[in-house]
């Protein structure tokens, strides 16, 4: 019967591991499908159960399971644990199954750890503590188990559980790929297409690991999505090398692809990230000019880049700009260097020039916006807003929303939130859907009166649904804060995260202070 229980305990560890990589566990702090690094690995998780119909036989080995689980076996512990998780011969209580896994977890049965530290970083059953759920994983990644060592190399990469450490990162990211599991593999070779040679000693690898290491090389081709083919993304730009001088079409393409964008990937029929074209359906622009509108910082810059190349659409430099702009304007990563290279030619500034002085609100529109990204200072600060305020008043839909937005930063004018939704009402009476969603952001953050805050909340997921990074950053806040929903600080870390990896620098700082304030005062866990 004891060995019987052993088989048992070793499936459902397996059961567990294999739930946990999928879809709906995470890496260090929420789901591992949606961290800063990764998104979408997805393990075979078939998994065969040997189905007993003794019920008698059923109720003998619970009966033992519990004895034992009281009595301190660890692997009964786990065991039971795993049952309840899994509402196996019991009722599926996570609290139960947090309870029992974690007393497994404090006597360091590997699998044990690996797995309370899933349930701690989801907060299932438990509080979300992303500091106790890395103390877990790395128990079980010393003690050689692969997915546990690949998570503890993920959490050196994005300087918020512990300081980013692109050495350590390779060196644990290795010991997991040596082991043979798959998305360690697909990592290693990310980190070696775009992380700078500088950033990297190899060598700390090869005292954990025999055989000879592969040398870390500058990349060849280093036109990386942020979501890279093992869906490692990089946030910190400064030590990424990320000088790319072409944003070719299969990078756009890789960016539509992250976790947040599906109804645009799947309007524009993009499964494969190794495309290299953008060939699509031609009616798909109407989808695609929709979802921009939602406030897709990927869509507005493809948008940018058709207008600029005359792919399905009329070659027009003034509307590219326009959309590369209002994409720099949700933190796109892509659109200021589209941006720069398409000013570079001599005769633009003569051109944008030309059309302002035909009272053309679309160039005001743009010159503003080359002056606000710093990617020009041929004018001053006062003239910038006096192009953007004169573009607003013949009533150009993203002077006026821009306008808007300054009003509510206080950035180039003297704060003034109340008016800001004013002139977003102006722009939402219009038909700006991006001036709907700004009002409905300032009432979740009270600075416009909600007629229905219920109603507010559903908007702004439909907005999510349509990619909105605006919508899955204020999401996130909701979640964090309890406004209109439920408190959920894992669901808030997964939301700021998504928005973190498209480019969301707002989103970004939030998710830090989350760590912030659960920071251990410990020299372990300090980063900038």
């Amino acid at each position: 019967m004891k060995k019987i229980y052993k088989i048992h305990s070793a499936l459902r560890a397996i059961v567990i591991i294999l739930v946990s990589l999928t879809g709906v566990t995470s890496t260090l702090g929420q789901d591992s499908t949606s961290s800063l690094a990764f998104k979408r690995n997805r393990p075979d998780n078939r998994v065969y159960f040997y189905y007993h119909p003794d019920i008698s036989y059923e109720l003998w080995v619970r009966f033992n399971l519990f004895k034992d689980a009281n009595a301190g076996n660890a692997l009964a512990e786990h065991e039971l644990g795993i049952r309840y998780i899994l509402g196996i011969g019991l009722p599926a209580d996570t609290a139960k199954a947090a309870y029992w896994i974690h007393r497994a977890a404090d006597q360091n049965l590997p699998g044990a750890c690996f797995n309370y530290g899933i349930m701690v970083n989801n907060g299932w059953g438990v509080p979300w503590n992303p500091f106790e759920a890395y103390k877990y994983f790395y128990i079980a990644a010393e003690n050689k188990m692969p997915q546990a060592e690949y998570l503890i190399g993920i959490s050196y990469t994005d300087n918020l559980t512990v300081k980013r450490n692109w050495s350590e990162a390779y060196r644990w990211i290795k010991k997991s790929a040596d082991a043979g599991f798959k998305p360690a593999v697909e990592t290693l070779e990310e980190l070696k297409k775009n992380v700078s040679l500088s950033n990297i000693d190899t060598t700390l690898a090869n005292k954990d690991n025999s055989g000879d290491d592969d040398n870390v090389k500058q990349p060849v081709d280093n036109q990386t999505s942020l979501s890279t083919p093992s869906n490692l993304v990089f946030i910190d730009f400064s030590t990424v090398s990320d000088t790319v001088q072409n944003i070719s079409n299969k990078v756009l393409l890789q960016d539509i692809l992250h976790e947040g964008n599906e109804k645009l990937a799947s309007a524009l029929h993009i499964t494969d990230k190794k495309d290299t074209t953008l060939a699509f359906n031609p009616s798909a622009i109407d989808s695609l000019s929709l979802i921009a509108e939602a406030g897709s910082p990927e869509a507005l810059t493809l948008l940018g880049k058709l207008y600029e190349s005359g792919l399905y659409t009329k070659k027009d430099l003034t509307q590219a700009a326009v959309y590369y702009v209002r994409a720099i304007k949700l933190d796109s990563p892509r659109s200021p260097v589209l941006l720069w290279q398409m000013i570079k030619n001599k005769k633009y500034f003569a051109q944008l020039k030309k059309q302002i002085d035909q009272n053309d609100p679309r160039a005001m529109f743009i010159w503003y916006g080359l002056f606000s990204a710093g990617l020009d200072n041929q004018i001053a600060e006062v003239d910038a807003i006096n192009l953007l305020k004169k573009s607003a008043s013949l009533n150009f839909i993203p002077a006026i929303n821009e306008l808007g937005l300054n009003l509510y930063t206080g950035k180039f004018l003297k704060q003034d939130r109340e008016k800001a939704v004013e002139v977003w009402q102006a722009a939402k009476n219009m038909g700006s859907r991006e001036a709907y969603m700004r009002i409905m952001v300032a009432e979740i953050f009270g600075y416009a009166k909600a007629t229905d805050f219920q109603n507010t909340i559903e908007e702004i997921k439909k907005a999510d649904d349509d990619g909105s990074i605006i919508a899955q950053a204020t999401l996130a806040y909701c979640y964090e804060n309890g406004i209109g929903t439920e408190t959920n600080e894992a669901k808030a870390v997964r939301y700021y995260r998504l928005a973190a990896q498209r480019g969301s620098r707002f989103a970004f700082d939030e998710l830090k202070q989350m760590y912030d304030a659960l920071r251990p005062n410990s020299s372990n866990y300090k980063v900038d």
